[in-house]
C-alpha cells in the first residue's frame, strides 16, 4: 500500500498536480493511504479530487485510507451533504 501525504493548499490551483500524482500512485499500487492532517486549505475542487479516488479505489477493488482529514476539510464535505460519501462510520478514516 502507497502512503501520499497532501499539505499546504489543495484549491483548485493544486488539484491537477495532485490528480496526476494520485493517477499514478493509483495504477502502480495495491492501495493507497491519504494523510491528511497537513492541509491548510481545500476547496470544493479538492473534494471532487476526493470523490473521484474514491471512486476509481473501488473500482480497483484497492484499500483507500483518509488518515486525520482537518476539520476544515470535514465541515467542507459535511457542508456539501458528502459526509456519508466520504467519511462514513463504515469506512476507514484513521485519526491517529
Amino acid at each position: 500500500m502507497s502512503e501520499l501525504i497532501l499539505d499546504g493548499e489543495q484549491t483548485i490551483y493544486q488539484v491537477r498536480d495532485t490528480y496526476l500524482q494520485l493517477k499514478s500512485i493509483m495504477n502502480e499500487s495495491k492501495g493507497l493511504s491519504l494523510s491528511l492532517p497537513q492541509i491548510q486549505e481545500c476547496d470544493c475542487a479538492f473534494v471532487q479530487l476526493l470523490l473521484w479516488v474514491k471512486q476509481e479505489a473501488e473500482r480497483q477493488q484497492q484499500p483507500l485510507h483518509f488518515l486525520q482529514p482537518p476539520a476544515a476539510l470535514v465541515e467542507l464535505v459535511s457542508l456539501l451533504g458528502l459526509s456519508d460519501v466520504l467519511f462514513a462510520p463504515n469506512q476507514e478514516m484513521l485519526n491517529g
